[in-house]
């Protein structure tokens, strides 16, 4: 009885599996563009990258960086995340997003192509990582999928390059693919995408697929690999000669990697397991348990029948490397952000959900020797079992997400504040402005923190100066003054000559 109906449930998913795959793929669309403008925009990359993105329009120049008007290199990435942004402000105008849309766009696809990815070893696990992909929190609430900055993009190519990498068995062209992935890779994220090129040699040597490849296909793939990235480099040379290249290895590179606490982010070698994969709070740990458990049953089976799977041991030692690692890499090296390991997100997902795929198909592919009744009943026990804990686990930590990313998004006052006190065609738009508001720091009042600057370009197409209440009073051109509300009541005297061009209860708009 339990096999039968598990059975025919098996089989009508399976036949609409179309119908069940687009409707994962539409709820991670909802994930990925729900309220995408609503959460406050970050200080950090995030705030840097929309600067600098627009201010390429306004300058006419997409090849070199400027921020508040002035050659920036401090994020010291090549440019394809910033032309991302730039057509997302191309085409929907100049706000938050427009600053989003292309990660959450790409985050997006790196889940539809493992998803259509993981359909080569069976439908389930096919929307398993979907499902998978939706309970992302980490990634999903931070520095990737609903942030403007170079994440999603370099997770998408990241994905793409380790897929067509498993492929060049069936496909010879797949190199080529990889190749030019890893390229997009580095003109997006820099030096991060050498962990897609350790990942391929060692993949490909220990598979020998690397002294198989003819002399053409290496003229192929090296093509790839360089073309792009001689274009971006002659292009970029031609502004500041071998300058930023310089500081993309002195800084980005050797400092970022070395023995010193650059930039106060030196944290110990646990610290991507402590907040990420062993967290409680996450589905991480649970996916990895299925993965090891899995990867035990696979080996102990053909320890019991003495006969080798090569092409499986190789595909889990592809997927092992893909998560080793950047994992071992980033947690060896001095500098530790969080969103640094989210590459190993992705073959994390795919493990768990073949694993999990085999183990919901076991009643269909029972051998000869467990035909008896007894035992297909147990098989499908434990199958309905399995549906049920994939289910609810991955609609827990779906529903932890949506309260988290979703729900969860909060605006913040000033950044409000701006965007409603100003269009692009207002009389005072494009001014000179000041701020005298509480920013991340209480000592730096008076200065624009990166996101304000931001927000006062994109809705105001203002030139921000700092120096606050006093240098606004000291300017002879036309100029605006935002304050929050307290420091305008201190200082109301001083500005009582000033035009009140909008205010509400928190802040206030003036011009001279």
């Amino acid at each position: 009885m339990l096999r039968k109906s598990y059975t025919a449930v098996l089989k009508f998913f399976e036949t609409y599996y179309w119908f069940f795959f687009g409707a994962a793929c539409l709820v991670l669309a909802f994930y990925c563009f729900r309220c995408l403008d609503v959460q406050y925009v970050d200080s950090w990359d995030e705030a840097r990258h929309g600067v600098n993105a627009y201010e390429m329009i306004k300058n006419g120049d997409y090849i070199r960086h400027t921020y508040n008007y002035q050659v920036d290199d401090w994020n010291l990435k090549p440019s394809v995340s910033y032309w991302a942004i730039v057509l997302g402000f191309r085409i929907f105008g100049y706000g938050v997003f427009g600053l989003r849309f292309f990660s959450a766009l790409a985050y997006l696809l790196t889940g539809v192509c493992t998803g259509l990815f993981a359909r080569r070893y069976s439908k389930e696990a096919s929307v398993l990582v979907l499902g998978f992909f939706c309970a992302n929190t980490r990634p999903l609430s931070a520095h990737l999928a609903r942030a403007g900055d170079a994440d999603a993009l370099y997770l998408l190519f990241f994905t793409l390059a380790m897929l067509a990498m498993f492929r060049i068995r069936e496909n010879r062209k797949q190199v080529y693919v990889c190749g030019l992935m890893f390229s997009l890779a580095f003109l997006t994220k820099s030096w991060h995408a050498g962990m897609i090129a350790v990942i391929g040699f060692v993949y490909l040597l220990v598979s020998r697929e690397l002294f198989r490849l003819r002399f053409r296909e290496w003229a192929g793939f090296l093509g790839a690999v360089f073309g792009p990235l001689v274009f971006w480099f002659g292009w970029r040379f031609s502004r500041d000669g071998f300058f930023f290249l310089r500081q993309m290895i002195e800084v980005d590179l050797l400092a970022r990697t070395g023995s010193g606490n650059f930039e106060g982010h030196q944290y110990p070698f646990s610290f991507y397991y402590d907040t990420v994969f062993g967290h409680e709070e996450f589905i991480y740990r649970w996916l990895i348990l299925v993965c090891i458990l899995g990867a035990a049953a696979g080996l102990a089976l053909m320890i019991r029948k003495k006969a080798w799977n090569r092409k499986a041991c190789e595909e889990g030692l592809g997927y092992l490397l893909w998560f080793l690692i950047p994992f071992l890499g980033f947690s060896l090296i001095r500098s530790k952000l969080i969103w640094y390991c989210y590459p190993c997100t992705v073959p994390l997902f795919l493990g768990a959900a073949i694993v999990l795929g085999y183990a919901l198909r076991l009643p269909l592919v029972l051998p000869e020797g467990m035909q008896e009744r007894r035992k297909g009943e147990l098989v499908s026990a434990f199958a309905w079992i399995t549906a049920a804990g994939c289910i609810f686990l991955t609609a827990h930590f779906m529903w932890n997400t949506y309260l988290t990313v979703i729900r969860g998004a909060k605006g913040n006052g000033f950044q409000l504040f701006v965007k409603e006190s100003v269009e692009r065609d207002s009389a005072y738009a494009g001014r000179r402005a000041y701020v005298t508001a509480d920013n991340e720091k209480p000592e730096n009042v008076g200065t624009w923190d990166q996101n304000m600057l931001f927000v006062a370009e994109i809705y105001g197409d203002f030139h921000c100066e700092d120096g606050g209440t006093e240098g606004f009073l000291k300017e002879k051109r036309p100029a605006v003054l935002y304050l929050s509300r307290e420091r305008y009541k201190e200082c109301r005297e001083e500005l009582a000559d000033m035009e009140v061009l909008y205010e509400n209860e928190g802040y206030v708009l003036l011009g001279n």
